[in-house]
């Protein structure tokens, strides 16, 4: 009776007739199946990489988990507010053709999005999990089960796939892997049907998939027992029905694009950067990024990168190492080429469609190549020994919760990682709407029809995240409220402003709500202040302090409380100014007019050597200031003759 051949692939059981592995140890880490993969549930490997999805979980901890942002509000716009309509077009893209991510994922569960956006995060997670034991039971068939555990985890243990997981706009990512994951997985059941169902729902998740179509027919195994014609033939009439799918929607992606009038983003297309840069540059920029980006390094170069160059030098020394030393190890190296050879083209393919893309970095853009990657390279360590295998995770695993967590305030910047949106800045914008949101529904449950809501003070590229006005327009479901910037209301204050939306950067929560009235009266109150009408000012100042019912509002009573302390200070009420001027430094302690009128309390109650003091801060701060330096030339002089000559007072207090 004939037997059946034992299973090739990273770590597989050795053929008899081969040699060098007839004297390999015949049990051991990284043995693949003699027998089909046993059922998940009684698969230990299975679950673990199931449950590989926490690590990346866990490192998401502290971050408002899915709050909808940007992009976000074209879609859910469409879904919610215009209707679904057809799914011939970008659905609320004017850049691609994605139906799935973009139209039936948003109609599905926008509602979700924007009453519970966290149970949306924990279904991405899930997804994420599904596709990872997808790829571990196509592995299973040939590998054994720890090997293929690491490969199937490699883009879980990535700082990148908590973008993925935590925007919905990243849905396209979530959706392209799972369904490719699909694809190979009926691929290695020799499902073939199911195989290219699964194959154009990746197409229209994202354009991508076409790496998928195109090694699909090439996956390791996919070919039943028999004669090489026989194989040959097989693969042949598959790739013949990936073909058919890949055409068929090339046809339909071009007419849908013609129709639509799509077009690619051409303000990365055409920049300055991308058009001085040549077709190396832009390789060579899209390969290094997606190796750093699966290590979970930033782009630029990072404290880190001494760690991850000893610990790869580690794995992969000792595995050449091996290779050099051990016969059965290069002949296990020989048996995966196969899989080394298809998960390094995946990668390889993946990461040449970055380069059109070429500056504008997002990390998460790597880890479909990662796919690949994390197949290619665990073949490479499993063949020399399992434990590297192990080590090349757990390395991955140190790098990934040494990350950059979520931000924990709403600062004017952060620091630059070479990326346009990582962890860190999606968090940062994450923190700021949902404080927003939140303020708004509890202030105002509903707005007038046509309102207008003001922003000011907004921390550095915050305003990318309201998606125009479309933020306020999805929270209220009107499309006719509409966002105004300030200095646009500013010009024309006499414009029906419902509510100013003030940010409030390093504080809890990170907006203020403002009446519209209180800060027309400190409009009035401004040019009293500069006229030396202080009187008048204060009067203007009172009423307005009394409209102002958020108590989170800093921003505002720093600039209507530097005033006061001015013309305090000023008419006579010198302590209580200086008091006041002291408080507002407390809270923002570089604001030069308070600094200022510090200064000025300080020398009016002759304490002249504090005054010097704070204006030689003063003068740190703002160097061309001529009112503190006219002010300390006086004081000095004082100093020196004990004269006291009138205190000339500094300039009046700048516009809003």
């Amino acid at each position: 009776m004939r037997t059946r051949p034992a299973a090739r692939g990273p770590g597989a059981g050795a053929r008899p007739r081969d040699a060098a592995a007839k004297h390999a140890t015949p049990a051991g880490p990284g043995r693949g199946p003699s027998s089909p993969p046993p059922r998940f549930v009684a698969d230990p490997w299975a679950w673990a990489t199931l449950l590989a999805v926490l690590p990346l979980a866990q490192r998401m901890r502290g971050a408002p988990w899915g709050e909808p942002v940007a992009e976000d509000f074209d879609f859910l716009h469409r879904a919610l507010l215009e209707g679904m309509g057809t799914l011939l077009d970008g659905g609320g893209s004017h850049a691609f053709w994605r139906p799935v991510p973009f139209q039936l994922y948003y109609a599905a569960f926008g509602r979700l999005i924007l009453s519970a956006p966290a149970a949306v995060t924990v279904i991405h997670l899930g997804l994420l999990a599904l596709g990872a034991l997808l790829l571990y039971r196509a592995l299973r068939t040939e590998w054994s089960g720890p090997l293929a555990c690491v490969a199937a985890t490699f883009t879980l243990f990535a700082e990148g796939t908590r973008t993925i997981a935590g925007w919905s706009a990243q849905f396209v990512d979530v959706a392209v892997f799972v369904a490719s994951a699909l694809a190979v997985h009926e691929a290695s059941r020799r499902r073939w049907w199911s195989s290219l169902a699964a194959l154009l729902v990746a197409l229209l998740s994202k354009e991508v998939a076409v790496v998928t179509g195109l090694l699909l027919p090439l996956v390791p195994g996919v070919a039943p027992a028999g004669t090489r014609e026989q194989r040959v033939r097989v693969r042949v009439r598959f790739a013949l029905g990936v073909a058919g799918v890949l055409a068929a929607w090339g046809l339909a992606s071009w007419a849908v694009r013609h129709a639509a009038g799509l077009e690619m983003p051409r303000h990365i297309l055409d920049s300055e950067a991308a058009r001085q840069a040549s077709v190396f540059t832009k390789l060579g920029w899209a390969f290094a990024s997606s190796l750093r980006a699966v290590s979970s390094l930033p782009r630029i170069p990072s404290p880190d990168d001494g760690l991850v160059f000893a610990m790869r030098l580690a794995v992969v020394g000792t595995a050449v190492a091996v290779f050099a030393l051990h016969r059965p190890a290069r002949a296990r190296l020989r048996r995966a080429a196969p899989w080394i050879g298809w998960g390094m083209g995946w990668f390889a393919l993946a990461t040449l469609t970055l380069a059109p893309l070429y500056p504008a970095w997002q990390s998460n853009r790597a880890q479909f190549g990662g796919i690949g990657l994390g197949i290619g390279a665990t073949a490479i360590l499993g063949a020399a020994h399992p434990a590297l295998a192990g080590a090349f995770a757990a390395g991955r695993l140190v790098m990934l919760e040494r990350a950059p967590g979520a931000a924990t305030a709403v600062q004017d910047s952060l620091p630059d990682t070479g990326a346009f949106m990582d962890w860190t800045h999606l968090t940062r914008l994450e923190r700021f709407m949902r404080a927003t949101r939140r303020a708004l529904a509890a202030r105002y449950p509903t707005l007038p029809h046509g309102a207008i809501v003001v922003q000011e003070n907004l921390p550095h590229q915050v305003e990318y995240a309201l998606g125009g006005d479309r933020a306020l327009q999805v929270w209220y479901h009107d499309p006719t409220l509409r966002w105004m910037r300030f200095d646009a209301w500013r010009a024309a204050p006499e414009t029906p402003a419902t509510v100013i939306v003030q940010g409030e950067s390093h504080r809890e929560p990170e907006v203020a709500l403002l009446e519209p009235e209180a800060v027309r009266l400190l409009f009035l109150a401004h040019p009293l202040v500069e006229a030396h009408r202080l009187s008048e000012a204060l009067v203007l100042l009172d009423r307005a302090d009394a409209l102002v019912s958020d108590t989170n509002a800093v921003k505002y009573r720093i600039t209507s409380g530097s005033w006061r302390a001015y013309a305090w200070v000023e008419t006579g009420r010198v302590r209580e100014g200086t008091d006041l001027a002291a408080h507002i430094l407390a809270l923002e302690p570089r604001h030069q007019l308070a600094r200022d009128v510090y200064a000025l309390g300080l020398a009016k109650q002759d304490r002249l050597v504090e005054a010097v003091q704070q204006l030689e801060i003063l003068r740190q701060l703002a160097p061309d200031d001529p009112a503190a330096r006219s002010l300390q030339a006086q004081i000095e002089a004082r100093l020196g003759t004990a004269i006291k000559p009138a205190v000339t007072p500094p300039v009046s207090p700048p516009a809003r």
